[in-house]
């Protein structure tokens, strides 16, 4: 219930912020359907003319020449009037869709980049991101626009026809909305079917993008495995899922062709049948009858467009309840904490980071580390190793501040403890590489760049500092080769120094790196361990690795035992 609240709520504040806009859009359409309404009456005029029945005096000229060029210019004023208030409510409400849909990508990424860990890994996950970024957004967006459009169009046509149809004829205009009575009952029902078969083909959906993003993460260890076949068979099973899911909906969409197209087929007849025996009855001019046919075929085109517009109203608020599930998810305090400046006009001599007896466990029995402490000024390096299950990944996590929750001691940054930072200010002057390289399916480029703008020879730089120029060089498209998900046509190596550089181009007043070269043979590791040595004086390291060697550029090292704590 909190989530179709919050839904009501995204759409009544965006109308209420735009409601200028949304005015003169509405005005819009109710001038276009009034030039519509206009078309079929004055086709009535000019027969009626024709065969010489009374116009109405307005109309009416000094002589026949000029009466005909008067209703001739009403007609094709109408029609220009009809594309000019036609394109008014395009560039108005029209618009509205595509803003709108803009605005909920950014609520997403705005309210995701501040989750709990834990809530990514468990609740939503890539696929269910994927889909509300991609599809929900893309269902929800029309009733910010196109679908208010169409609801509006058929409010002002229906009563613009109705008041024509019953100047001309009471009894057939109340006839043919009589007929169209039981459309509500048939669009209500179909409408919640199509409602529940959304949200499931949106659920495997989700299911299937996460798939999809596990597969391709792991196609080399598929391919080391040999289990390529049993993922293929388990993609296809899900995709034929949602499949036949989509066709559902799809099939009960279509089931509103019939029901509409019935009412509207035996609404015209019925009428057509009166217009006839009435014209040939002499109780209405055939001017009249011309124009109650144009004016019937001008009410069934909304009217068969209602059991759509109903279908993607329900489907556009399905998923902004969707999307309010991410709004209204509650957010980690540590990130969103607004914080003071760092402070980096302290003495030299000053530590930048500062741990004094850190002790850190899971849960009851031996802490992972224990009484953990050392102090690192700006530009030394501190090397860490040990065994696989030592804790070491952890202790960055704790090192950087993205995890807070240490069993006793104090990390300070620069004299402070990490909560008192904003988590912007913190990642802007912390640069970390971990082991698992994470890249984007884009170009070389972006990926070193990200949201810097960035010279090529800047570019070039850093990927010379992390030892890829070379490699790069060798690629025909250079910077510009794209990059496939996960990086997946680099090595690991290569992925490995493309996120180094990426790292480097955020100029980091600390850098983390967690074992980041593992893949990289040594002579290619020594020339990037002199890089780094020689053109970061000024930035702080800090540096897990599995082989000794890397680390002997450190000015200090520790070893963490597994479960046995830190020896200095």
């Amino acid at each position: 219930m909190k989530f179709q609240t919050h839904a009501k709520s995204i759409w009544k504040n965006y109308l209420a912020d735009r409601w200028v806009i949304y005015s003169w859009g509405a005005f819009s359409v109710l001038l276009t359907n009034l030039m519509q309404v206009l078309a079929p009456k004055n086709i009535g005029w000019i027969v009626d003319f024709m065969t010489r029945k009374p116009i109405p005096k307005f109309l009416t000229g000094s002589d026949d020449h000029q009466t005909f060029v008067i209703l001739f210019l009403v007609l094709a004023s109408s029609r220009v009037l009809i594309n000019i208030f036609r394109f008014m409510w395009r560039i108005t409400l029209g618009r509205q869709t595509h803003y709108a849909c803009g605005m909920l990508r950014r609520d997403v990424w705005d309210h995701v980049r501040f989750f709990k860990r834990q809530d990514l890994d468990r609740k939503f996950t890539k696929g269910v991101l994927m889909n509300a970024q991609a599809s929900d957004t893309n269902s929800a967006r029309f009733v910010f626009g196109f679908t208010l459009v169409a609801i509006t169009d058929v409010l002002f046509l229906g009563i613009f026809t109705f008041i024509a149809m019953a100047m001309i004829h009471l009894g057939m205009a109340i006839l043919s909305f009589v007929v169209l009575l039981f459309v509500p009952i048939f669009v209500r029902k179909l409408s919640q079917r199509e409602v529940e078969q959304y949200k499931k083909t949106q659920d495997v959906l989700s299911n299937f993008n996460d798939l999809s993003s596990q597969a391709v993460s792991t196609i080399k260890l598929q391919r080391l495995t040999q289990t390529g076949p049993f993922w293929e068979r388990r993609l296809m099973t899900v995709a034929e899922n949602h499949r036949s899911q989509k066709l559902k909906g799809i099939n009960l969409n279509l089931l509103y062709i019939p029901v509409m197209g019935a009412a509207s087929i035996i609404s015209y007849v019925v009428l057509f049948v009166m217009g006839i025996y009435f014209t040939f009855s002499s109780r209405m001019s055939v001017g009249d009858f011309i124009s109650m046919q144009g004016l019937i075929f001008l009410l069934h085109d909304p009217l068969m467009s209602m059991g759509f517009i109903v279908s993607e109203w329900k489907k556009g608020f399905t998923a902004l309840e969707r999307l309010s599930e991410i709004f209204l998810q509650e957010k980690d305090q540590s990130l969103t904490t607004e914080g003071i400046p760092i402070n980096f006009d302290k003495p030299e001599d000053s530590p930048v980071l500062e741990v004094e007896n850190l002790t850190f466990s899971f849960g009851p029995g031996t802490p992972l580390f224990s009484n953990l402490s050392f102090k690192l000024k700006k530009g030394e390096r501190l090397g860490i190793t040990g065994p696989i299950g030592a804790g070491k990944s952890t202790l960055l996590s704790i090192l950087t501040g993205l995890n807070r929750d240490v069993e006793s001691g104090k990390v300070e940054f620069y004299g402070k403890p990490f909560s008192d930072y904003s988590h912007e200010n913190l990642r802007a002057m912390i640069g970390f590489v971990s082991q698992k390289p994470f890249l984007f399916a884009d170009s070389i480029r972006v990926n070193v760049s990200m949201n810097h703008e960035m010279s090529d020879d800047l570019i070039w730089k850093y990927l010379d500092l992390a030892g890829l120029k070379e490699d790069i060089e060798l690629f025909p498209n250079g910077l510009g080769t794209q990059l496939g998900e996960w990086g997946i046509n680099l090595s690991g190596g290569q992925k490995q120094r493309l996120t180094l550089a990426r790292a480097l181009a955020s100029n980091p007043k600390v850098l983390f790196l967690d074992d980041c070269l593992s893949a990289v043979d040594t002579i290619t590791e020594e020339r990037i361990l002199k890089n780094l040595d020689q053109h970061l004086k000024d930035v702080t390291l800090v540096w897990v690795a599995h082989r000794k060697s890397t680390l002997k550029y450190c000015n200090q090292t520790f070893e963490l035992k597994a479960m046995m704590g830190a020896i200095q």
